[in-house]
C-alpha cells in the first residue's frame, strides 16, 4: 500500500498500528526503495511517499482488505495506491523487498 505522509516512519507506524486487523498487519515500510522500518536508519532522507507492506499469516480476503482501507479512510490516512500481493499454487507472485 502506498501512502502520502508528511512525517517520519516512526510517526507513520504510530498512526497505522491501531488500524491493523482482520489478519492483516504491516511488516515493513520503505521510502525510495530503502527500508525505513523496522530497523531503518533515522538519518535516511525520506520523501512524503511511503510504501507499507501488509501481510497475513494465512489466506486473506477482499473483505479484509476493504476493511483495512475503511479503517485507514476513517482515520484520515492518505493512501494513494494499493497492490495485492498474491500467491498462486503456493508460490509468491510478487517480488520480495531488497535484501529479502
Amino acid at each position: 500500500m502506498f501512502f502520502h505522509h508528511n512525517g517520519t516512519a516512526p510517526e507513520l507506524v504510530e498512526k497505522l498500528t491501531p488500524l491493523n486487523g482482520d489478519g492483516l498487519a504491516f511488516k515493513v515500510i520503505t521510502n525510495r526503495g530503502t527500508e525505513v522500518w523496522p530497523g531503518g536508519n533515522v538519518e535516511t532522507f525520506c520523501t512524503d511517499h511511503f510504501v507499507v507492506r501488509y501481510l497475513s499469516d494465512s489466506t486473506t480476503s477482499h473483505k479484509a482488505i476493504a476493511g483495512l482501507l475503511g479503517r485507514l479512510a476513517d482515520a484520515g490516512i492518505d493512501f494513494i495506491k494499493t497492490e495485492n500481493l498474491c500467491t498462486f499454487d503456493g508460490k509468491d507472485a510478487f517480488s520480495l523487498g531488497r535484501g529479502k
